[in-house]
């Protein structure tokens, strides 16, 4: 579902912009920070109990005011993750002031106003209450981008949000996990042991730094240990749910980044073996098996052959 408006008329100068909020949220009043056009888009898609949303705007106030309550029986909990711009959120006394990969919780059965000053990009999730910890609503501010474990469930939130977006199937399915994610985030803002974190949630974070930190060559089944607190056989335990070792998704990780980087023409000055030890790899030959056992070809044939000659 998307929606989109721009100003029609000098009298409306939001356009339908309440009326697509309406029907993507529940019932907001916009008001205007800066005297500027005003440009706003909402793409959604349901997973199972959560609606998932990507809000892109020029800056302006939401509020939620108390005669919107009255003609409501929602009882919905908005997660929204900061992607661009600084956004703050005020609710029961309490401002979360929002930097990108950090998150403000606003409760829709309270007022409450959100406001981004300037152009902005946010997921919002609408959470039920009751699929959430009783306390929740009650946190101040969730800063993740203040601590590592925090920005790597920011990360794997904005993941699971694109995906969902992308692919209605995977939305149906992700639901209850991503609400297990939310739900983990105030113990991120603290540096605490992640083994206190689920096995799915934990598991999830430890996917999303494989695939961002593949180019390591020290990344293995120890340091993944290391890094998020934990103990080498608990990382192994984890990994049994996928079918594969630690290893072995690095491994694939790699060589998806060797066989992008082999057909891209920028590239085309770089050695196989420099794109490989780029890409994390420090055995040519232990490369060279992999490559050849996943796309059936070797390296330098697969050069040839899939881009445009040697």
């Amino acid at each position: 579902m998307e929606w989109s408006a721009k100003p029609s008329r000098v009298d409306q100068p939001f356009g339908s912009w309440a009326d697509d909020l309406a029907a993507a949220f529940v019932r907001l009043e916009p008001r205007k920070i800066a005297d500027r056009p005003f440009e706003g888009s909402i793409t959604r898609t349901d997973a199972a109990s959560v609606q998932i949303s990507l809000v892109k705007a020029t800056g302006h106030s939401v509020l939620r005011l108390r005669p919107h309550i009255a003609q409501c029986t929602d009882d919905l909990c908005f997660i929204n993750l900061q992607l661009e711009g600084l956004g703050r959120t005020t609710q029961r006394g309490h401002e979360q002031v929002c930097a990108p990969g950090d998150l403000a919780v606003a409760d829709t059965t309270e007022p409450f106003e959100i406001a981004n000053g300037r152009d902005f990009r946010l997921f919002c999730f609408a959470v039920p209450r009751r699929g959430l910890p009783k306390s929740f609503a009650d946190c101040p501010r969730l800063a993740l981008s203040r601590t590592e474990n925090g920005r790597a469930l920011s990360r794997t939130l904005a993941g699971y949000a694109e995906l969902c977006l992308a692919s209605p199937a995977v939305a149906a399915s992700s639901g209850t996990h991503l609400v297990e994610l939310i739900a983990h985030a105030p113990e991120m803002l603290s540096e605490m042991p992640v083994t206190r974190v689920n096995a799915p949630v934990l598991l999830s974070m430890m996917l999303d730094h494989i695939d961002r930190h593949s180019d390591d060559p020290g990344l293995d089944a120890e340091s993944l240990a290391r890094r998020f607190r934990c103990s080498e056989r608990y990382v192994h335990r984890l990994f049994v749910a996928t079918g594969r070792s630690v290893g072995e998704h690095v491994s694939d990780r790699r060589i998806l980044v060797c066989a992008r980087d082999l057909l891209d023409a920028q590239q085309r000055h770089k050695t196989i073996s420099t794109i490989a030890y780029e890409a994390g790899f420090s055995d040519i030959s232990h490369f060279n098996r992999l490559f050849k056992r996943s796309h059936g070809l070797a390296p330098r044939e697969f050069r040839k052959t899939k881009g445009k000659g040697e």
